[in-house]
């Protein structure tokens, strides 16, 4: 039997597999487009000397560029990479991070950033020099006249892993995040008869009636906001991704969280929460409105009683017959 109910869990679970598969879609796409990234990940550092080296001629295109590069010697350039520390805008002292070498690797020179001294063996991702350390390196005599043997890139020896442990962790992040929605989202599109909404409904009584009524009640509410409708007997969730429907005869606590909006520096949205809560009441006496610590203490601690004792007030309340509501 295919209600109301059933057609709205399907088209937010629609909506919900759609929005997944983009989401999947993206990341293969950038995934893919990291292909160079990821194989020096998994395969690097990949050892190279001299003739690879010179082959290279453009780092941000060759195939291997997390590498381990041994030299006969490093030799200290005196360019060095501080760290200005900073307290309140106020520079409160110096470090040097890291140092620039040059690795002799054959006739050539390999400039290497290390922040572990001289190495005579380099491992991390080449760089393409950039021009402030090109001036720093060569803007002395004595080292311009030499130029033309370094490698127009260098050697960073950071963490250059990092990323893709933390692309690892964002991919177990979403893996999680699919099997805990993605996947129930495409279980209920095919069979929205197992979506614990629709057995809600079944235990308030004839499925079909509650969920026509509740269609019609939805086309003309008493109160929306939120994405919540308000109704004579349901508050009704219609969003995107999310729909939920409860009934006014099931509700135990409620009060107003107050959270500031304002348009042109004027309060608004406080009278309309305060006519819902109204209207609450009006709906269902029995439940308890307001918040008081002890309330929430006690919601927390003893959820079973504070249940028990709303339902007690409700009991008590229909022994007296009350008048039905007006619509």
């Amino acid at each position: 039997m295919d209600t109301w109910v059933h057609q709205m869990i399907r088209t937010t679970c629609r909506r919900r597999v759609l929005a997944w598969g983009l989401i999947l879609c993206g990341a293969v796409l950038f995934a893919a487009a990291q292909h160079r990234y990821v194989r020096n990940f998994v395969m690097g550092p990949f050892e190279v000397g001299q003739p690879y080296l010179d082959s290279v001629t453009d780092v941000t295109t060759a195939p291997r560029y997390f590498v381990k590069v041994t030299g006969s010697r490093a030799l200290d350039t005196g360019v060095q990479q501080v760290t200005i520390h900073k307290r309140g805008g106020v520079e409160t002292s110096r470090s040097v991070s890291a140092a620039y070498f040059a690795l002799v690797v054959g006739d050539r020179l390999l400039v290497v950033k290390s922040a572990a001294g001289a190495p005579t063996t380099a491992e991390g991702e080449l760089v393409r020099m950039p021009g402030d350390l090109r001036r720093q390196l060569f803007g002395r005599p004595g080292v311009a006249a030499i130029e033309s043997r370094f490698y127009p890139y260098f050697v960073d020896d950071g963490a250059f892993r990092l990323p893709g442990y933390i692309a690892i962790g964002a991919a177990l992040v979403l893996g999680f995040l699919f099997w805990r929605y993605g996947l129930p989202a495409w279980r209920y599109l095919h069979a929205p008869s197992s979506h614990p909404l629709v057995k809600r409904v079944a235990s308030w009584g004839d499925p079909l009636g509650i969920a026509l009524d509740a269609k019609r009640e939805s086309e003309s509410p008493r109160h929306k906001g939120g994405g919540w409708l308000v109704t004579d007997k349901y508050l009704i969730q219609r969003t995107v991704f999310r729909f939920d429907l409860l009934r006014h005869a099931d509700l135990l606590w409620a009060y107003k969280r107050v959270t500031k909006h304002s348009v042109n520096f004027i309060p608004t949205g406080k009278k309309k929460v305060d006519a819902v809560l109204a209207f609450a009441a009006e709906r269902a006496p029995w439940a308890v409105f307001g918040f008081s610590d002890d309330l929430s203490k006690l919601f927390k601690k003893k959820t079973q009683d504070f249940c028990l004792a709303v339902e007690e007030r409700k009991r008590e309340w229909a022994s007296k017959g009350p008048a039905r509501p007006s619509p």
